[in-house]
């Protein structure tokens, strides 16, 4: 087996089926590009060039990728492809090359830096305000689905999670005891992260486990669908928030829903950099608690909380209208 095949078995076999398209998919793109006949091909190639002609073919692949356009913005040469997608495969190549070197099969690794993301998003949510209505109208609501939905945005509340990584959430991944806490597979994550919650919060999974139906499965969240009880669905977790915030009469903001599940995290991880903002804690320990490995977004959490573009924004206008 050559070095080149060695190096895309170790580097693919730990993955999961849907990681594992999307890394292969990345290799067959590159490998298109410098018309080798399959990847292995590509990969052998590149490993036996110097660090110079290594470095401009992955250049010229991802200029490619980006293409070019005219002043109006119109693509004039190239793919065009999405700033995430041209980064996911030049971050996959890049994984190549650095087992390669840490192996010794090549004395160097890849300079080709990925392509900024200005892509920018309101980050502040609906507001804890909107969040405690959300919880009122949820615990008010009778029976299974009234415990079931309270639980669920009681943890939203507190944790901030993706609604796929509450939708995984399993039984034995809850800790009810003296200091309660889940255990959660984080975006990206190989391994379960320990994530403290309220006693109150605990409660409120344990009204809902009593009166959770038999259903044939590890779920902790289910349907509430009689004869066809399983884990509740991500979809299922994003309709069921959106419902309960129109129940809440909050108002919608250019259209769209101000409440889902993102809109939730985003209320949470604003409310805990206001936190840290008081305390003076510093951007790390957000981190910590958002989960988020980038410094920047944790940061844009901060910037939300104490409203600092708008300050900014604030003091400019008065020098404008000092020098009127």
């Amino acid at each position: 087996m050559s070095d080149a095949a060695k190096l895309l078995l170790r580097f693919l076999d730990r993955e999961n089926a849907a990681t594992k398209f999307h890394y292969s998919e990345a290799l067959k793109d590159y490998a298109e590009f410098v018309r080798a006949s399959n990847v292995e091909k590509a990969i052998e190639r590149l490993l036996a060039r110097d660090h110079t002609a290594a470095n401009e073919s992955v250049t010229r692949w991802k200029r490619s990728m980006i293409g070019t356009r005219d002043r109006k913005g119109k693509l004039v040469a190239g793919r065009g492809l999405s700033t995430s997608t041209v980064n996911l495969r030049l971050t996959v190549l890049r994984g190549i090359i650095r087992k390669a070197f840490r192996r010794g099969v090549i004395a160097w690794e890849l300079d080709v830096s990925s392509v900024p993301n200005e892509h920018v998003h309101d980050v502040r949510g609906p507001g804890i305000d909107a969040l405690k209505k959300i919880l009122d109208i949820a615990e008010a609501e009778p029976g299974p689905a009234g415990k079931r939905n309270y639980a669920i945005i009681r943890v939203f509340g507190e944790t901030g999670l993706r609604r796929n990584e509450l939708a995984k959430l399993d039984l034995n991944d809850v800790e009810i005891g003296a200091s309660p806490a889940l255990w959660i597979q984080g975006k990206g994550r190989r391994q379960k992260e320990r994530v403290g919650i309220s006693k109150k919060c605990a409660r409120a999974i344990g009204d809902w486990l009593m009166v959770r139906p038999l259903a044939p499965t590890i779920a902790l969240f289910t349907n509430l669908i009689p004869g066809r009880y399983g884990r509740i669905s991500p979809t299922a977790v994003y309709d069921l928030v959106v419902a309960l915030g129109k129940k809440a009469r909050i108002r919608k903001v250019r259209g769209k829903n101000k409440v889902h599940p993102d809109a939730l995290r985003h209320t949470v991880f604003t409310e805990a950099g206001r936190e840290v903002n008081r305390t003076g804690r510093g951007v790390e320990t957000l981190m910590k608690f958002t989960r988020h490995k980038d410094a920047r977004v944790a940061q844009g959490y901060l910037d939300a909380a104490d409203d600092a573009a708008a300050s900014i924004a604030a003091a400019v206008a008065s020098r404008l209208d000092r020098a009127s």
